[in-house]
């Protein structure tokens, strides 16, 4: 029996003046240095708010929590703003049991998300 192939695509773009990094496939342990590496890509010409859809996420265990709570703690300390698009599912629920929702800026679309990124960078 094969074994199934686990895959992460990051696709990054520029839209309407912040940095959008749209994920596709499974965030865990396994695909942790794609989403890394993606990341400090992102982080290398970061001037703009950072805005990470996961709409099209369909697994995310703690290894992709942990990412997404250290890349929040590196936009901050630049000065930029942060927000995560996740619609209401089961990879919003584990925002919720680790109460992150409202501190990592998690919006159900890409519209509040860049507005709640754009606010923190005021805040």
């Amino acid at each position: 029996m094969a074994a199934a192939v686990i895959s992460l695509a990051v696709e990054r773009s520029r839209v309407d003046g912040y940095e959008l990094l749209a994920v596709e496939g499974e965030l865990d342990i396994a695909t942790a240095p794609r989403m890394i590496a993606a990341l400090n890509e992102a982080f290398a010409q970061l001037d703009v708010p950072l805005v990470v859809d996961l709409s099209s996420v369909a697994f995310m265990d703690s290894t992709g929590l942990a990412l997404l709570m250290n890349a929040y703690r590196r936009v901050q300390r630049r000065g930029q703003g942060f927000a995560i698009v996740c619609p209401a599912g089961p990879i919003s629920r584990v925002f919720e049991i680790a109460d992150m929702v409202d501190s990592l800026h998690v919006c159900p679309d890409q519209a509040s998300a860049q507005s709640a990124a754009t606010r923190a960078i005021r805040a």
